[in-house]
């Protein structure tokens, strides 16, 4: 019982910690990581009465077991279908994102619910301000599927997504841990009550603006 509450507690403080680390406010805390914390238990409590038996009567790692199904079926949904792994992440920093990897060529395609954010600005023209904007809402949200320390933006302009036609940003990130280059193509659909970020991004050579298109061009 003991072991089970030190479980519980771990993954109580961890969320806290993202919440507080990420975005920084008791507000997060209240609407995202308690709710999350709670549908976690019930799922747990579920499982526990599906199976007729007490704490006392399993196992340490059986009940470690219990306790991962329950948070992947509350957070994470993956499914293959129509040439596509998607994974649905939710609660995840406050949003619902969705993350789709092409088959074929291992492009992914990120779309993140903001619902009443807005995340970043794209009708900036300048790209030294929108650089500094990307850098820091990266720094900011380190949980999130798509991370980088460094940007050059090579292209602003338009595109249909979402059925809208949205402005983005195409970017190429370094990445040093693997000396590879990644393109990457970050859109915003602004909405007061909304709100929608979309990335799609892969290694120069497999990236791709049509697979993103295809994908992207009705909501998913």
């Amino acid at each position: 019982m003991g072991c089970l509450r030190n479980i519980i507690n771990l993954i109580i403080i961890t969320l806290a910690v993202i919440g507080f680390l990420s975005i920084g406010g008791r507000e997060y805390l209240e609407n995202d990581v308690i709710p999350t914390v709670k549908k976690v238990n019930t799922a747990f409590q579920t499982e526990m009465d599906n199976r007729g038996k007490s704490f006392t009567e399993l196992s340490l790692k059986e009940l470690g077991a219990i306790l991962w199904d329950s948070v992947k079926s509350v957070i994470f949904v993956k499914k293959v279908a129509n040439g596509y792994e998607t994974t649905e992440i939710k609660g995840l920093m406050g949003y619902d994102t969705k993350i789709a990897e092409d088959l074929s060529s291992g492009q992914k395609m990120v779309l993140v619910d903001t619902k009443d954010k807005v995340l970043l600005d794209l009708n900036k023209t300048d790209k030294a301000e929108l650089k500094a904007d990307m850098l820091k809402l990266a720094k900011k949200h380190k949980a999130l599927p798509v991370k980088f320390d460094d940007i050059d933006i090579v292209e602003l302009g338009k595109w249909k997504a979402l059925n809208k036609d949205l402005r983005y940003a195409k970017v190429s990130i370094k990445d040093s841990a693997s000396n590879s280059e990644i393109i990457a193509i970050v859109s915003t659909l602004p909405d007061e009550t909304d709100s929608k970020m979309i990335v799609t991004f892969a290694e120069k050579s497999k990236f791709s603006r049509k697979i993103a298109e295809k994908y992207f061009k009705k909501a998913p």
